[in-house]
């Protein structure tokens, strides 16, 4: 007779803290039309990291979607940290998903809440030794649309970033970089970007078709407090080769060097300082703020 090992992850689900395999999970509208949110964090020190401001996002996206009145974010935000709980979790990362309550046919009525899901990762993301090499990247061969409202969304649908980061994995790089349909730089396939020219820097404008990120905008915050010019504005991808250094952001990688696109250096083609004390910076902030 075969031996029962209970599982060692667990999961938010609905309202309980369940085992990994053990959970019977009502994902139907986002599994049939990728109907649902979703956020990211990391976690330093058992303290999950701007949980107030992701949440804040994904209440938001639920609002445009049209069933933020079923979700109550003292309650995701306590969904986090009990999933964190259970897991132990000192150091990693936390998944939260809402996806639409269930319903019938393609237009459902709000019959039921939403179904809200934990998942954690344990670990650190990325090596040290990436930092110090920094990401490789390559204009992905298709345009993001800045008219749709997808693109402003975390959302479940995720597949054109999916085929991005396809692309860039088959060329041996690390992310895959999106421009719009008038040729503007927009984001990353997870990520946005950063260029710095001549002390100032520089990112795309959420008009160009980009998710504004949770860590895109400390990094502007922390940029602006210690007197480096920050500025919004549309990017030409020439601008890349020209910058004097680049980084990408998001809240997994913090701050990663951007050292080539499309096998053409960027900068000196090594991690640039701007980006290097900005990570210091970054990571000192979010020290105090963890307190």
């Amino acid at each position: 007779m075969a031996t029962f090992v209970p599982s060692k992850t667990f999961i938010w689900l609905n309202g309980s803290v369940l085992p990994l395999d053990l959970a019977l999970l009502e994902l139907e509208r986002g599994f049939l039309y990728g109907d649902g949110l979703f956020e990211t964090l990391r976690v330093y020190g058992g303290r999950p990291f701007m949980l107030t401001e992701h949440v804040s996002r994904l209440t938001a996206g639920a609002e445009v979607l049209g069933f933020a009145g079923m979700l109550k974010p003292e309650e995701l935000q306590n969904a986090v940290e009990q999933t964190m709980l259970a897991n132990s979790l000192r150091d990693g990362s936390v998944r939260l998903t809402v996806i639409r309550g269930r319903g019938a046919g393609l237009y459902p009525a709000e019959t039921a809440p939403p179904t809200v899901l934990v998942t954690v990762r344990a670990g650190t993301p990325y090596s040290p030794e990436l930092y110090t090499r920094g990401f490789r990247a390559v204009m992905v061969s298709f345009p993001r649309n800045e008219r749709s409202p997808l693109v402003f969304l975390k959302s479940l649908n995720f597949l054109e970033n999916i085929l991005g980061k396809k692309e860039a994995v088959a060329a041996g790089a690390d992310e895959g970089l999106f421009l719009n349909t008038a040729g503007y730089l927009c984001e990353g396939t997870t990520s946005n970007v950063f260029l710095v020219e001549q002390g100032t820097l520089i990112t795309p404008a959420v008009s160009s078709g980009l998710l504004p990120g949770i860590t895109r905008r400390m990094v502007l915050q922390v940029a602006r407090e210690t007197g480096l010019r920050a500025e919004e504005s549309l990017v030409r991808p020439e601008r890349l080769f020209t910058a004097r250094e680049a980084f990408l952001t998001n809240s997994l990688l913090e701050i990663m060097p951007l050292v080539a696109v499309d096998g053409r250096p960027v900068g000196t083609g090594r991690a640039g300082p701007v980006a290097q004390h900005l990570r210091e910076l970054y990571r000192k902030t979010a020290a105090e703020k963890l307190g």
